[in-house]
């Protein structure tokens, strides 16, 4: 059995389809053990890091501090280098200011490219296989009607989707007593991408 660790994982969204596979044990690191405190202690395939995205949002005024808190990413940087392991990938929005401490991504995708219909671009920073993408152009991307388009744009956001959509995405069906807030409904991770992810990454 592989092991898998999910740093910053208080849902667990990003790893679920290695969660469900029984040829990979998930290791959740949550605010309930705080990465700060975790060592790994056995042998790990793969790393999936999400440092809390209001640490590295613009909307926040982060970008204008002149102290960033940067404990969450360094632990999640020193476990990644305690672990060795196969792969890591650390994510976070593609608008945030991460890239001015960890550069430019390794690699980034919009949900709808992996059938999930609607916009976060997401950047991912590591070493790990790029996933295949399934859709290149919207028009081929099946619509979800009940999901909530801004006037004037063709595709919905879900930084502009109130956490009650959850009940309108069945994908997010297993995260739902889980989300508990609007930007915890937000940082929900594509299941279309992470399916596609652990394709590429076994």
């Amino acid at each position: 059995m592989k092991t898998i660790l999910h740093l910053c994982a208080d849902i667990g969204s990003d790893s679920y389809p290695y969660q469900i596979d029984p040829d990979y044990e998930v290791i959740k690191i949550g605010k309930d053990i705080g990465v700060e405190n975790y060592h790994p202690d056995r042998p790990i395939h793969g790393v999936i890091a999400n440092p809390v995205c209001t640490e590295f949002s613009t909307a926040s005024g982060f970008h204008k501090e002149n102290n960033p808190n940067l404990s969450m990413l360094e632990h999640c940087q020193r476990i990644v280098r305690e672990a060795n392991p196969e792969w890591w990938v650390i994510e976070n929005p593609f608008n945030g200011t991460m890239k001015y401490f960890l550069g430019e991504p390794d690699y980034s995708y919009e949900p709808w490219h992996f059938g999930s219909p609607w916009t976060k671009r997401t950047a991912l920073w590591g070493k790990f296989n790029v996933p295949k993408q399934q859709y290149f152009k919207w028009y081929q991307v099946t619509r979800n009607k009940d999901l909530y388009v801004r006037p004037g744009r063709p595709k919905a956001s879900l930084a502009f989707l109130h956490k009650s959509a959850i009940h309108n995405i069945p994908e997010f069906k297993p995260f739902i007593t889980a989300v508990d807030s609007d930007n915890a409904f937000r940082s929900l991770c594509s299941q279309g991408f992470a399916r596609a992810f652990k394709d590429a990454n076994e």
